[in-house]
């Protein structure tokens, strides 16, 4: 009977082993939960490929991540979102260079790329700005906004010198441009553009294509000038030291991934564009055509604007920067 006793309770002690060891085991798969946040509202047209991003990550790492989109400003003011991301109250920011450039004045040149993600990956400017990034604590993985910028305003214009004096809405992307063109810039968060239209307080806006139709803007402002500007400077940061706690296999994925990401993200974004230009037509938003000569100006215009600067912040990283950003 002793022996009976001992051999069952060997049985019971193993079996209680291999129970915790299957506990322990499922402990260890339990995927690492990532906070995202984004710079613009989660189901606003420009953050779709944020979406995307996060339900392919999840899929990819069923075992390893889940990646929980929080919201966007409403969660955090765009302004204030890395600033989170850095201290670790935030895991993925989608945010947008011109945002945190008080950071690092060299982040402003997202937006002054003439090339695409996969030629800035050639080029060095990816690297460039992977190290950039780490000096604030910050891990940079790619771009996933595409796309340029247009004016829109309530009466049409002939010439540049009309846009002199008219008040225009502005956020940091277009403020130093509005100064070079003679505008008066006013600077308004996106929620209130539409009021400050209906009650005269701007003249016009500065926005993508997409999502100025959605927010009701392009309602009162029915004149665009064709001739788009600067390039979508979204971006995808991790918080560094939660980056750094990742597998090594799961990193390496994600990196590996990206580039094909950010061709998808582009082909998307030039389709979406062209539908939704097609739609402001048909809404009665007319697009309108400066003369060769002053268009090639008024583009330039804005690059020089945004250099201008850059040369009073960062001045013996121009030259590099414009290389690298096909300028």
């Amino acid at each position: 009977m002793r022996k009976k006793g001992c051999l069952l309770l060997a049985v019971l002690v193993v079996s209680c082993g291999v129970l915790l060891g299957q506990q322990d085991s499922l402990a260890q798969k339990k995927p690492t939960v990532l906070k995202a946040v984004c710079f613009l509202p989660k189901h606003d047209p420009l953050s779709a490929m944020t979406v995307e991003w996060v339900n392919k990550v999840n899929a990819m790492f069923p075992e390893e991540l889940k990646i929980e989109y929080l919201g966007g400003p409403e969660i955090i003011s765009a302004v204030e979102q890395v600033e989170a991301l850095r201290k670790g109250i935030l895991d993925i920011d989608f945010n947008v260079g011109s945002y945190y450039a008080p950071h690092g004045a060299e982040f402003n040149a997202f937006q002054l790329t003439r090339n695409s993600p996969l030629e800035q990956r050639k080029s060095g400017f990816y690297d460039f700005m992977v190290k950039a990034h780490e000096k604030i604590g910050v891990r940079y993985l790619g771009r996933w906004l595409h796309g340029g910028f247009y004016m829109y305003l309530k009466h049409p214009i002939q010439s540049m010198d009309e846009i002199r004096g008219k008040k225009i809405r502005t956020g940091p992307l277009y403020v130093f441009f509005l100064n070079k063109l003679g505008a008066s810039p006013v600077s308004i968060k996106p929620s209130d553009v539409y009021t400050s239209l209906e009650r005269g307080v701007v003249e016009g806006f500065c926005w993508p294509i997409l999502g100025a139709r959605a927010q009701g803007w392009t309602e009162i402002c029915k004149h665009a000038i064709d001739h788009s500007f600067y390039e979508g400077d979204g971006t995808i940061l991790f918080n560094m030291k939660k980056w750094e706690t990742l597998p090594d296999s799961v990193k390496e994925k994600l990196l590996k991934w990206m580039p094909e990401y950010e061709m998808e993200m582009v082909k998307y974004y030039e389709e979406a564009i062209q539908k939704e230009k097609e739609a402001l037509v048909r809404s009665g938003v007319k697009f309108s055509k400066l003369p060769p000569k002053e268009a090639e100006r008024y583009i330039q215009l804005a690059y020089d604007a945004w250099w201008e600067f850059m040369m009073t912040k960062v001045p013996d990283l121009v030259p590099q920067l414009k290389k690298m950003t096909g300028n």
